[in-house]
């Protein structure tokens, strides 16, 4: 009996012209020991695509490796998803080295509704990632809830965000509740030449989330812009900010235009044992 080969092609182009993914389910997958290497994901679409009423519940993702992974020329065009539930899920172990995210388009992308429940992102390294020429704009992430995360043990090492444009944003009534951050690592990454034009966080809650022992060294902070931002009615309770450093943090010709901070409440904040060392701000409006 002969196998049945199907091209990748085909596979790809009969998973994008089904654009209506209803109602559909992903439970109990687990994605172990897997490795995509030098994959190149080019010029792709992603249009008028409706994710509705999903459920990725009790996935694993553990010793995954993503490395010289190339998303060049990816757009992301009036994408829904709606009434998304992603809960349970541990993302453990992950290796995303040497991965390029260029001249990706997220345009007209609505994320509503979103929950995500439970899940662990832990030990997962970001090594020498680049962002380069991403826009997002028009996008929308309403009622969305971050519950019960917990992101530990993270890398993030020798990124490079270059000339990223986050425009038209809006961040409505969204909820960061019971979230830790602990013991990640954030070094020699570079955010140069972004822009964030006209973003409004409104309504977000940040309740009861803790940020510890985490280390930004070396980050470079350079010609960013942040235009027309608006922060209202934000609301950050009892966050804790314990053992962090800040190093060697560079943030030279940053602009903050048109920004608005109204109505918001830092209730509860205990920020313990801080070290803000080695810092320049410079060149700053």
């Amino acid at each position: 009996m002969s196998a049945k080969i199907v091209p990748l092609h085909s596979s790809l182009g009969d998973t994008v012209r089904s654009k209506r993914n209803k109602g559909m389910e992903w439970n109990g997958m687990e994605w172990n020991g897997v490795k995509r290497n030098g994959m190149k994901w080019n010029r792709m679409e992603w249009s008028g695509m409706e994710w509705n009423g999903l459920e990725w519940s009790g996935m694993k993702s553990n010793g995954a490796e993503w490395s010289g992974v190339e998303w060049n020329g990816f757009k992301w065009n009036g994408l829904e998803w709606n009434g998304v539930e992603l809960s349970g899920m541990e993302w453990s172990g992950m290796e995303w080295s040497g991965v390029k995210w260029s001249g990706m388009e997220w345009n007209g992308v609505k994320w509503n509704g979103m929950e995500w429940n439970g899940m662990e992102w832990n030990g997962m390294e970001w090594s020498e990632v680049e962002w380069n020429g991403v826009e997002w704009s028009e996008m929308e992430w309403n009622g969305m809830e971050w519950s019960g995360m917990e992101w530990s043990g993270m890398v993030w090492s020798g990124e490079k965000w270059n000339g990223m444009e986050w425009n038209g944003m809006e961040w409505r009534e969204v909820e960061w509740n019971g979230v830790e951050w602990s013991e990640m690592e954030w070094n020699g990454i570079e955010w140069s030449g972004m822009e964030w034009s006209g973003v409004e966080w409104s309504g977000m809650e940040r309740n009861r989330t803790e940020w510890n022992g985490m280390e930004w060294s070396e980050m470079e902070c350079s010609g960013v812009q942040w235009n027309g931002v608006e922060w209202n009615g934000v609301v950050w309770n009892g966050m804790e900010w314990s053992r962090m450093e800040w190093n060697g943090l560079e943030c030279s010709g940053v602009e903050w235009s048109g920004v608005e901070r109204s109505e918001m409440e830092w209730n509860g904040m205990e920020f313990s044992v801080v070290d803000w060392s080695g810092m320049e701000w410079s060149g700053t409006d």
